[in-house]
């Protein structure tokens, strides 16, 4: 049987079971599975439905994942990215199942998947918001090895992958005023290489 027809089935019988088995509780639902090595793994991010974003555990907006599972469909298995469920922003897709359409992800390399991750209270309101930090993560392409890259001081705005020169640009923001939050007013950015070789961070390029 042709290995991509397997695969959606797989995926649609997933898919089905999350979205009619479970009745009674805030369930999270799959989005598209992404392609991350064709010979052994895909991932399929989950997302919260809208009744937990619009509890107090975190601001009605942007765009946000629960987590990721990583489909080992060689052995049939898998794992959650995170132990526990966690505030993913806007994640990237490399590889279409349903349509055959590839499209280089602006989050992952032949090697790393980077995650922009708010997980941090750091305005101490209870809840996530547009004002606390967003921290980069990084895993290898199975979900392994994941760590923190930044602190919950400074805030990630974005980062551009440069593989072919081996180094992603990340773009962060500081706390200017120090008051726990990071919004419109802070004005103190800076950028900073990643080498994907060694996950070392070179020198920071700011304006004086």
């Amino acid at each position: 049987m042709n290995i991509k027809r397997v695969i959606f089935s797989v995926i649609l019988g997933l898919t089905f079971c999350s979205a009619f088995g479970q009745k009674g509780k805030l369930a999270h639902y799959f989005d598209n599975p992404i392609m991350v090595d064709s010979l052994s793994t895909i991932i399929i991010p989950t997302r919260y439905n809208s009744d937990f974003l619009s509890s107090n555990k975190i601001a009605f907006w942007g765009d946000f994942y629960a987590n990721i599972i990583f489909y080992n469909f060689v052995e049939d298995s898998y794992k959650p990215l995170f132990e526990n469920d966690t505030y993913i922003v806007g994640f990237g897709r490399s590889y279409n199942l349903y349509n055959n359409h590839t499209n280089q992800s602006k989050n992952t390399t032949s090697q790393w998947i980077f995650y922009r991750v708010k997980n941090y209270d750091r305005n101490k309101n209870g809840r996530i918001d547009e004002k606390d930090p967003t921290i980069l993560y990084v895993s290898d392409v199975y979900g392994n090895y994941l760590k923190p890259l930044t602190s919950e001081n400074e805030n990630v705005i974005s980062f551009d992958i440069f593989e072919k020169q081996n180094f992603v640009l990340i773009k962060i923001q500081r706390d200017q005023d120090n008051n726990g939050k990071f919004e419109n007013d802070d004005k103190d950015f800076y950028f900073i290489k990643l080498d994907l070789t060694t996950m070392t961070f070179g020198n920071k390029i700011e304006i004086n």
